[in-house]
């Protein structure tokens, strides 16, 4: 059976988007003054990692519940909607791939699935998706992340990546760019 992977945050979704201009509302019950929940927020927004060893702080466990709800709220691309139910037609193994620390949002990960009604038959966190692809044979891959991108190839999966902003410095190599997912299906059928 032909398996392919495919990613969900800013590949199948706008996760970043809903993350930038969603309203997200402090609890004035809740442990974060105003000033701490705009800090906070601000650096989410802005991606910034995790500033302490520890596996989880009040920061990581904010930015999970701030992710948990653009988790929710994303919008779905219509066009990778398609692309997966056009998959599950053509006969293909769908595994969703993410990055998403499934532990806390596997719940909500396949209520928007469902809720979109897309088609997949496994749901996997993974680190390193190459690797992930590698272990279980997966030649194909869509992912909006750079590193797969350009690895992808070197380790025999081949990787097709939306058209973004940080993809515009990336140097030649042999993972595919798209404007739509139609364009994967000609690439993907050899």
């Amino acid at each position: 059976m032909k398996t392919i992977a495919i990613d969900l945050d800013d590949t199948l979704n706008d996760f970043t988007v809903t993350l930038r201009r969603a309203e997200f509302v402090r609890d004035a019950d809740g442990p974060y003054s105003e000033a701490v929940f705009a800090d906070y927020l601000a650096k989410v927004r802005a991606g910034a990692a995790e500033p302490s060893e520890l596996l989880s702080t009040e920061y990581s466990f904010f930015r999970a519940k701030i992710h948990l709800q653009c988790y929710a709220r994303a919008a779905p691309r219509a066009d990778g909607v398609a692309f997966m139910r056009w998959l599950r037609a053509h006969g293909w193994r769908i595994v969703i791939c993410t990055y998403r620390d499934l532990r806390r949002a596997h719940a909500a990960t396949k209520a928007w699935l469902t809720a979109h009604d897309v088609p997949f038959d496994h749901l996997f966190m993974a680190g390193n998706k190459i690797v992930f692809c590698r272990a279980w044979g997966i030649a194909h891959l869509v992912d909006d992340d750079v590193f797969n991108a350009v690895h992808g190839e070197r380790y025999g999966v081949q990787v097709y990546y939306p058209h973004g902003e940080r993809h515009a410095a990336l140097a030649p190599n042999g993972a595919r760019g798209f404007a739509a997912f139609a364009e994967i299906i000609p690439w993907i059928q050899k």
